[in-house]
C-alpha cells in the first residue's frame, strides 16, 4: 500500500534569480523548499557565454544601483563575488541628422528615461539641437492637465512629447525605453517604469523639476554596477548558497498545471505531482500567464549577440561604454555595448587586439545580426567605426522568448495569483531589473516565513 505523498513547505516554479533568492531565504530558515526549472540550468536571464576564450554575459550584464538589494544579498548570503563599477566613459546615443546622416553624442548626464533635468545643458543641446532644446526648456512652465493625474495615465511617449516635445521622445526617451526595458514608449507608462519620478511629477507639476530632484550628476550609464568576471557569476553563487541552505533544485522539470486546494496546491509535472503548502510562480510572463490561466498577448522575443571584433579603432573607445539607437537609425541593432570599454575585468581578460561587442536586436523576429557581414554593418552604423566582416571573429548569440513583461500581463497575473493564493516573483511581479526583483523576492520570502508551518505551530503550542 502506498503512503501519502510528502508535503513540501514551498514549491517554487521557475529558477531565475528571484526564485534562487527566495529559496535561499526560505531553506536557510528551515523550510522544505523545492525549485522546479524547466530548462537545463537555473539563473534565468543571467547566462554565461564565451567569446575569445573569455566568459561573458549573454543575458543581463549590469544592475541598477537605485536600491541596495543586490549588494545586501551578496553580503547576507556571503556570495563569493566582487561587485565592480563600470569604467569611465558613459554611453552615447545615435540619431538621424538632416540629410539622413547618423549623428552620435554622449547621453545627457542628468536625465531619467531620457527626460532632461536641464534642457539648456550642452550635452542635451548636442543631442536635440537648438530648436529641440528650446522646446524642451518650456516644459517647466507648462500647465498640467488635471486629467493626467485623475484619469487614465497617458503612455510615456504621449507624456514626454506633450511636455518636452517630439525631439526628446524620438532621440532620448524612445531609444532608452527600447534598449533598457525592451518595450516601446507608446506601450508603457511612466508610473510603471519609474514610480518615484511619476510621484515627483504629481507633487511638483513639472517633469523637469521632478528629474532635477531625482537625477544624480553622474555620467549617463554609471548608475549601475556589475560583477567581476560577469554578472552570470551572481546566479551561479546564489544557486550554491541555496543548495547549501538545504533547498532542492531540479532542472528539466516542466510544470504543466497548478491545482490549488484547501490545504495548498498540487504542482503537476510530466508523470509526477508535488504537494505544497505554498506555491510561488517565478517564471517569465508567458509561462506565468499559462499557469495562472491568464490570456496573455505574445510579447516580442529578445535577441542578443556578443561578438569578438578585431579592430584597433576600438582601442580608443569611440562611443564610450556603448551606444543606443533612435528608432529612425537604419540598423538591425537597437543598442551596442563595448564590453571591455565598460568593464575593467573584461579588458584585462581579452587577448591583445580583441574587443567584445554586444548587440541587442531591434526586432528579434526579423532576423539579422547572424552573419559577420550583418554584425559588421550594425557596428559601423552605431559607432562610425569602419568594421569589415573579416574583423568579426567569433559570435555568441542568445534569444529570450519569455522576457518582456507588459503592464497588462502584470496586472492580470497579479489578480489571478491573488485569487488562487499563489505568490508571484520576478519581473512579472516586481518590474524589470535585479534592483527590483531581489528585494521583492526577499520580502515575499519574509512574508511566507511569518506564517508557521504545521510542525512549527505544534512546537509553538508546546
Amino acid at each position: 500500500m502506498t503512503g501519502s505523498p510528502a508535503v513540501h513547505d514551498v514549491v517554487i516554479v521557475g529558477g531565475g534569480v528571484a526564485a534562487l533568492t527566495a529559496a535561499w531565504e526560505l531553506a536557510g530558515a528551515g523550510r522544505d523548499v523545492v525549485v522546479l526549472e524547466a530548462g537545463d540550468a537555473v539563473g534565468g536571464m543571467l547566462r554565461r557565454g564565451t567569446v575569445a576564450g573569455v566568459a561573458v554575459d549573454l543575458g543581463a550584464e549590469s544592475f541598477a544601483t537605485r536600491t541596495t538589494g543586490v549588494a545586501d544579498l551578496v553580503a547576507d548570503a556571503r556570495l563569493a563575488v566582487q561587485l565592480v563599477e563600470p569604467r569611465p566613459g558613459g554611453a552615447h546615443v545615435a540619431f538621424r541628422r538632416r540629410m539622413g546622416r547618423v549623428g552620435r553624442a554622449p547621453l545627457p548626464r542628468r536625465a531619467l528615461i531620457g527626460m532632461p533635468a536641464d534642457a539648456a545643458a550642452a550635452d542635451v543641446v548636442r543631442v536635440l539641437g537648438r530648436a529641440g532644446a528650446r522646446r524642451a526648456a518650456r516644459e517647466r512652465d507648462l500647465p498640467v492637465d488635471p486629467a493626467v493625474f485623475e484619469g487614465v495615465e497617458p503612455s510615456l511617449a504621449e507624456l514626454a512629447t506633450a511636455r518636452f516635445g517630439a525631439a526628446v521622445t524620438a532621440r532620448l526617451v524612445e531609444p532608452l525605453c527600447a534598449s533598457v526595458y525592451s518595450q516601446r514608449a507608446d506601450a508603457v507608462t511612466l508610473s510603471a517604469l519609474h514610480p518615484a519620478l511619476w510621484g515627483r511629477f504629481q507633487e511638483l507639476g513639472s517633469l523637469t523639476a521632478a528629474v532635477d530632484a531625482l537625477a544624480t550628476h553622474a555620467r549617463a550609464g554609471s548608475a549601475v554596477r556589475g560583477v567581476e568576471g560577469g554578472l552570470w557569476r551572481l546566479a551561479a553563487e546564489l544557486e550554491m548558497a541555496a543548495l547549501r541552505a538545504g533547498a532542492v533544485i531540479r532542472t528539466g522539470a516542466t510544470v504543466r498545471e497548478i491545482r490549488t486546494t484547501s490545504a495548498g496546491a498540487d504542482v503537476v509535472l510530466d508523470g509526477e505531482t508535488l504537494v505544497a503548502r505554498e506555491v510561488v510562480v517565478a517564471t517569465g510572463p508567458a509561462s506565468a500567464s499559462r499557469l495562472l490561466g491568464v490570456a496573455a498577448p505574445v510579447a516580442a522575443p529578445v535577441r542578443l549577440v556578443v561578438a569578438e571584433i578585431a579592430s584597433a579603432a576600438f582601442d580608443r573607445h569611440p562611443v564610450g561604454s556603448g551606444v543606443i539607437a533612435a528608432p529612425d537609425v537604419p540598423s538591425a541593432a537597437k543598442a551596442l555595448t563595448h564590453v571591455d570599454a565598460k568593464w575593467e575585468w573584461a579588458a584585462a581578460a581579452l587577448p591583445a587586439g580583441a574587443h567584445a561587442i554586444r548587440l541587442s536586436a531591434r526586432d528579434a523576429a526579423a532576423g539579422g545580426l547572424e552573419t559577420p557581414a550583418e554584425i559588421a554593418a550594425a557596428v559601423r552604423t552605431l559607432t562610425g567605426v569602419g568594421v569589415n566582416p573579416a574583423d568579426v571573429r567569433e559570435i555568441a548569440p542568445v534569444s529570450w522568448s519569455d522576457a518582456v513583461v507588459t503592464p497588462e500581463v502584470k496586472v492580470a497575473a497579479a489578480a489571478a495569483a491573488a485569487t488562487r493564493g499563489i505568490r508571484l516573483l520576478g519581473a512579472v511581479a516586481s518590474g524589470t531589473g535585479l534592483a527590483s526583483v531581489i528585494p521583492h523576492a526577499r520580502a515575499v520570502a519574509a512574508e511566507l516565513l511569518s506564517h508557521p508551518t504545521p510542525s512549527e505551530g505544534v512546537r509553538h503550542v508546546r
